[in-house]
């Protein structure tokens, strides 16, 4: 498994990644437009991202399992390197779950917003999301606090925990 940055290049694969978790996805999450599901649409998507990703307020990354197919998707969001964090945000393709997949790519993440002089990555995952909890606090993120009717799902107000974790930076010294 590995972590690599959305590209251009990826815009058919991702199609086929989400098209085909789409109904999985829209069980636990909002929908995307419908406009996204097509060639142009993820091309779009793919070119806001890659903007953000230049300006420095997004790290977009693909999950690549071991055979090189999409597994799911793992982002930075919202970077802000003044206060020094950024939001978390994965979703992994139905057929990958359960395997520690997602575990591995949050480590690899906190890797790389370390790198990124991050200090705090924070996090949300619904109540009833058991694997994205274990995701999280197995990598160290810390539950802050409960948000009520945080999101809207299939017509269902959800509850969310919100976590944080602290980035050590490599530079840190003792004393």
């Amino acid at each position: 498994m590995e972590l690599r940055l959305l590209s251009r290049s990826d815009s058919r694969a991702l199609l086929l990644f989400e098209t085909e978790n789409r109904t999985w996805f829209e069980a636990h999450i909002n929908p995307r437009e419908v406009s996204f599901y097509s060639d142009e649409g993820v091309k779009k998507h793919i070119e806001e991202f890659l903007s953000q990703h230049q300006r420095k307020a997004m790290l977009p990354m693909l999950i690549i399992d071991d055979t090189g197919e999409i597994a799911g998707r793992i982002n930075l969001t919202d970077i802000n390197l003044v206060s020094h964090e950024a939001y978390l945000g994965y979703r992994m393709g139905e057929k990958f779950a359960g395997r520690g997949i997602a575990k591995r790519a949050a480590e690899q993440i906190t890797q790389l917003a370390n790198e990124l002089n991050l200090q705090k990555i924070i996090a949300f995952a619904s109540v009833d999301n058991i694997a994205s909890q274990r995701v999280l606090t197995h990598n160290g993120f810390v539950e802050m606090k409960t948000h009520e009717n945080f999101a809207e799902v299939q017509g269902n107000s959800i509850d969310c925990i919100e976590y944080h974790k602290i980035v050590k930076e490599k530079h840190d010294t003792l004393g």
